[in-house]
């Protein structure tokens, strides 16, 4: 027996216990600052202070944090820190000498008590978590003391992660602290009932986990189970952050806040009072965060077309092969059943049998409900397509019309045809077969054909499908489907000096003679030039396709009516009707350097449309028409001089410029309609002339602004009369398909007959600022590609195409 007096104590590595008064104390030692310290000195110090039970973790997880930071900073074992670093760490560990005069009741479990209840709580931050453990005693009258048992500290990892992730590891290391406890009050014989342990968190994304049925993130899937596995059947409460004493211990305390914690000592307020007392657990958040995406893999069944059907695709290939297969597996047969074996070429027998097999198979698949009903000796339900068709199963197990024409003469297939389903595809190889059979017949005689022994379900549409869908009779007879007609360009709608925008085409050859005695006819050719904006006509007989000829014809152009500023023109491939000749010189005067020199020198630009798109440039091709009828009504085949000639063309060109843009205004004082002659010299050029008015005094000035006036007000004119009348499209007026990249398409020539139109591949297409392509760039089979119009192309019909219109 050992005596102590009052002051004496037992002291086992700095933890000390005071008999006298049964309560534990800290003894901390006298610390002399040292002048360096390394990371080697802060493990050390933090390690010098013993506590077993976790009592001070509210304080020492601060220190521990703080070395965390230091391990951070990437130095030596033995390196050492900075004097902030230094400064740091001696105010914390200096303030730990404040535990000398702390006194712990080393007595938990009160004799006195009739039940004990553990309860544990767990908190964290983003620096660190911790779990702390209380026994709460309680005696029959109601009364209970709460004290401080144990708890535990973490530091955060390094690597950051999550609150609630955070949250959950102090869970679990609650869940483990319990445990222990549990294991070491067993052994005293003391054990404590599930109803007596109570885990609280002031987390409820935690408890949602807890509670959760659904899949979970890994890292939260496996601490959950730990949880849920040393937990079990443990009720988890949740607390107010304000009432959690593992709060202190997930931010950290001082000494002096610690000591004089009572939330800390003694937990709660509410832990003291009866249960109905306790917080309430709030409703728990259904949409909760680590949620682990299900991937959920679904296989589905089509009914897919036996094998057969993928791998021929016509009607005889299918039966002959389906007859070679029936004859093999008859032959296999043949000894068994005491047959002869069958050779040389398929019997009509075998091409029939093989036939109502395919029928068979085609029926069941698209009328199964009306083959139960026919079978079952019903009549097929009234929905039905076969409702109208009396319809019965011979005794090959097809199904036939039954029709009204039981009675009336003719072969039996007539009287009563197979029914052919619309959506099968052996329905549209037979109409395939019979097709071509027909020598590509038309929908009429096709359907006409084919109902001497079938019925098909909406034939008509089938028929036409098939005939739409034949490459051979589309390439016949391909169907054009012009893009919508593009919007003028602005050099056709904005107001500019007549010929500042111009269009320049050539036409011929006429023939003229070289004087009045040769009666030997030259070639010449008429020079077009037409104002994009007013529709005013320049023309200029030319003697020769020479570039030196167009040159001296755009210099006189441009000498009487003013420089262009741009030039818009075929290319040399787009002359409807006209002869090689002409686009071949064309093309190479419109491509030599001379003339682009003398453009580019006169400041011009010159625009070229598309190849082998005259629609482009609908402009001067109507201009050429115009001229040219003009001049055959008057010449009547006489050979004229080539003075003659010109003279004759000034005078169509008066005659063409005199036409009216607009009908005549409504205006009553206005008896003149507008043509392009009055942007020209103020008026129609076929007027008679004025009275002389010289003698007549007037002030120029005047003068000069009436005829100012005189010119606004016809264009003014201009754009109430004439542009309101381009709103119109006169053809072309319906959006279709734009042609894409890889479309297969028959490209027109007019100088072959449509089943030796060439078939091209669309390689670039080049749509307008409206975003429709009425140009494309095509590859033939020879691999050479060459910008085309989209007018001209007719795009093949494909699968896709008729499925979209099923």
């Amino acid at each position: 027996m050992i005596n102590l007096t009052e002051t004496e104590v037992l002291s086992a590595l700095g933890l000390l216990w005071q008999p006298s008064i049964d309560s534990f104390r800290f003894a901390m030692k006298n610390w002399n600052a040292p002048q360096h310290i390394s990371k080697r000195t802060l493990l050390s110090d933090i390690n010098s202070v013993y506590d077993p039970l976790g009592l001070l973790s509210s304080v020492l997880i601060k220190g521990k944090i703080f070395i965390q930071q230091v391990w951070s900073l990437k130095v030596g074992w033995d390196d050492i820190l900075s004097e902030e670093i230094r400064s740091k760490w001696l105010k914390f560990y200096s303030s730990l000498v404040a535990l000398n005069g702390l006194i712990i009741p080393r007595l938990a479990l009160l004799p006195e008590s009739d039940s004990y209840e553990l309860h544990g709580f767990c908190d964290a931050s983003q620096h660190a978590y911790g779990a702390c453990i209380y026994i709460r005693s309680s005696k029959q009258d109601g009364d209970a003391e709460v004290k401080l048992f144990t708890a535990r500290s973490r530091v955060a990892p390094i690597k950051t992660t999550t609150i609630p992730r955070l949250e959950l590891c102090g869970a679990l290391l609650l869940s483990e602290l319990v445990n222990e406890i549990k294991d070491e009050f067993s052994n005293i014989n003391i054990k404590f009932s599930t109803e007596n342990i109570h885990m609280w968190t002031d987390s409820t994304i935690v408890l949602a986990w807890l509670n959760s049925l659904k899949p979970l993130q890994v890292y939260v899937a496996n601490r959950v189970a730990q949880i849920n596995e040393l937990s079990c059947e443990i009720q988890w409460h949740h607390t107010p952050t304000a009432d959690n004493p593992a709060d202190l211990i997930s931010r950290g305390v001082d000494v002096g806040t610690m000591v004089s914690s009572e939330l800390w000592w003694q937990g709660p307020k509410w832990l003291k009072k009866e249960r109905s007392c306790w917080p309430d657990t709030p409703i728990l958040p259904s949409e909760i965060p680590e949620i682990r995406k299900v991937k959920l893999i679904l296989a589905t069944t089509n009914k897919e077309p036996f094998w057969l059907l993928k791998k021929y695709s016509t009607w005889s290939k299918l039966l002959r092969t389906t007859a070679l297969v029936q004859r093999f597996v008859s032959n296999c047969k043949a000894k068994q059943l005491n047959h002869e074996r069958c050779n040389g070429f398929i019997s009509v027998d075998e091409m029939n049998k093989a036939r109502s097999f395919w029928l068979m198979q085609a029926q069941s698949e698209s009328m199964s409900n009306e083959i139960a009903d026919l079978r079952s000796g019903k009549m097929v339900h009234r929905g039905s397509c076969l409702k109208a068709l009396n319809p019965f199963i011979d005794d090959q197990g097809l199904v036939r019309v039954g029709g009204r024409l039981a009675y009336a003469p003719g072969q039996y297939n007539t009287k009563h045809p197979i029914v052919l389903p619309s959506k099968s595809l052996i329905t549209k190889l037979i109409f395939n077969y019979e097709h071509i059979r027909l020598m590509h017949a038309g929908p009429q005689a096709l359907l006409a054909h084919i109902t001497l022994n079938y019925w098909p379900i909406r034939g008509r549409q089938i028929a036409a499908q098939i005939v739409r869908k034949c490459v051979t009779c589309f390439r016949a007879s391909p169907q054009f489907t012009p893009p919508l007609m593009a919007p003028l360009p602005s050099v056709r709608v904005t107001i500019a000096r007549p010929f500042a925008n111009s269009g320049v085409d050539l036409c011929g050859p006429i023939f003229v003679r070289s004087g009045l005695r040769k009666v030997s006819p030259t070639k010449s050719y008429i020079c077009v030039f037409i104002c994009m904006v007013t529709r005013a006509i320049h023309l200029e007989l030319v003697s020769s396709l020479s570039t030196e000829d167009f040159l001296a014809a755009l210099s006189r152009f441009m000498s009487r009516r003013g420089q262009c500023t741009d030039l818009h023109s075929d290319n040399g491939t787009n002359f409807v009707g006209a002869d090689r000749t002409l686009k071949t010189y064309f093309k190479a005067t419109v491509n030599s350097n001379k003339v682009h020199d003398f453009l580019t020198m006169r400041e011009i630009k010159w625009h070229f449309i598309p190849p082998a798109s005259p629609h482009f440039g609908g402009l001067w091709e109507s201009a050429v028409k115009s001229a040219k009828k003009h001049l055959l009504r008057v010449s009547k085949g006489v050979l004229l001089t080539f003075d003659e000639t010109r003279t004759l063309l000034c005078q169509i060109e008066a005659a063409l410029n005199s036409r009216p843009l607009s009908p005549l205004s409504l205006d009553p004082n206005d008896f003149n309609a507008l043509t392009p002659g009055h942007f020209l010299i103020g008026g129609p050029l076929m007027l008679p002339p004025e009275p002389d008015v010289s003698s007549i005094p007037q002030n120029r000035l005047k003068r000069y602004s009436l005829m100012r006036q005189q010119m606004q007000l016809f264009w003014k004119r201009w754009s109430q009369e004439y542009l309101p009348q381009l709103h119109r499209r006169g053809k072309w007026t319906k959006p279709n398909r734009n042609f894409c990249v890889g479309d297969l398409a028959v490209l027109r020539d007019d100088n072959m007959p449509p089943l030796k139109w060439p078939l091209v591949r669309v390689a670039a297409v080049h749509p307008g600022a409206d975003g429709v392509v009425r140009a494309v760039t095509v590859r033939n089979s020879t691999g050479s590609e060459f910008r085309r119009p989209a007018i001209k192309l007719s795009l093949l019909p494909t699968e896709k195409d008729h499925d979209d219109e099923d």
